[in-house]
């Protein structure tokens, strides 16, 4: 039992790094939209800004996983936990489109070491599944704090002083990262950009974010203002929210729970179902039925998100670059959606759009589950 304890707190700790880096995305995703002209931010560069990050994570995690095979995970985590925090306390302080695009790009960076570096530590614990939950409900407490704190920071403080209060809150994200040990490395791979057909778990994962973390979250409002056209655009907008916080409860409480289940009935099985009843959720959303498809797509899309560096990795030799490249196409999905969902804010063919989309993911499901449960004979 304390040997389990014991190994489980390198887990918790790169989690809980990664936890306190996100606090200041977490709050500048509600905070930009709204008061960008409280921090010298042009309405047209709203969207870039929220973006770049996730960009930059697509073509710098080949780097990132050549850095961790020449330097270890230790030093990196360190130096990302310590970059996220000075970029969080820049967001507020008005230095301009350039410098604020800058630290996204850093804070995009910081985010992706530190969220392989979690993972990796996860799946070096036994019992994956049940880290992997574990590790993402930590990861979800920061951002839910942040998004709890913040508005009340507003009410009292200018948008400077509000984001160098939340930075001062993730400092111990750093102390965290201090406390984890080096890991055993895998043999360094020469760095390239090359890209390969992904395999049917990384189509289903780019397709996944895609519907999911990019196009629905961009559609909420829409949806919410097609299914209840008498409700003003504050209530809309605090539906919105409600839901955007209901996603991070769900994962808070629900990824532990996920990640037991995969222990005892088989990844593949729950994370296959996830997916099928994600698929539900997203045609009752699109047809009618919002708020029950909202509150079933965000439920089980956090079983899915949680367990999914251990499906991707299932059979893999080098654990780290499987997570690595599956994150690669969870960040693709997830920005490629929130494009193209910006662009569909007034298309009147939505329920069209993702019942085709639905019903590729199904395909894919399937395939993915014959081939797991394949390697399992």
């Amino acid at each position: 039992m304390r040997k389990n304890i014991a190994e489980m707190k390198l887990p918790m700790y790169a989690s809980f790094s990664l936890s306190f880096a996100l606090m200041g995305d977490a709050f500048l995703y509600s905070f930009l939209p709204i008061n960008a002209s409280s921090i010298h931010v042009p309405i047209i560069w709203i969207g870039t800004i929220l973006s770049i990050n996730r960009f930059t994570r697509i073509l710098l995690n080949p780097l990132i996983l050549h850095v961790f095979s020449l330097r270890g995970f230790r030093i990196p985590v360190v130096v990302a936990a310590i970059v996220s925090v000075l970029a969080t306390a820049g967001y507020g302080a008005g230095f301009g489109i350039a410098t604020l695009l800058l630290l996204r790009i850093l804070w995009g960076i910081s985010y992706s070491v530190l969220r392989v570096g979690a993972i990796t530590y996860a799946m070096d614990y036994p019992k994956k599944g049940l880290a992997l939950g574990v590790s993402q409900s930590i990861i979800e407490s920061g951002p839910l704090l942040a998004l709890l704190i913040g508005p009340m920071l507003f009410e009292v403080m200018n948008p400077s002083w509000i984001f160098l209060v939340i930075a001062l809150l993730s400092i111990p994200g750093i102390y965290f990262a201090l406390k984890l040990k080096e890991r055993d490395r895998s043999l360094a791979r020469p760095f390239n950009f090359k890209i390969s057909f992904p395999t049917v778990f990384n189509r289903l994962a780019f397709l996944g974010a895609f519907a999911v973390e990019g196009m629905l979250v961009v559609l909420i409002g829409t949806l919410l203002m097609s299914a209840q056209p008498d409700w003003s655009p504050v209530e809309i907008t605090a539906a919105a929210a409600g839901f955007l916080f209901f996603r991070r409860i769900c994962s808070l409480l629900i990824s532990p729970f996920a990640g037991w289940s995969a222990d005892r009935y088989g990844l593949a099985d729950i994370y296959s179902a996830s997916i099928l009843l994600i698929c539900l959720g997203l045609l009752l959303a699109t047809s009618g039925w919002v708020m029950p498809g909202l509150i079933l797509v965000f439920t089980f899309y956090n079983v899915n998100a949680s367990l999914a560096a251990g499906a991707a990795s299932a059979g893999k030799d080098d654990v780290t670059h499987a997570v690595s490249i599956n994150a690669t196409f969870r960040d693709a999905g997830s920005a490629f959606g929130a494009l193209a969902g910006g662009f569909l804010l007034t298309n009147n063919h939505l329920s069209l759009i993702f019942t085709a989309l639905t019903l590729v993911l199904i395909f894919l499901t399937w395939v993915y589950y014959r081939k797991a449960t394949a390697l399992r004979v």
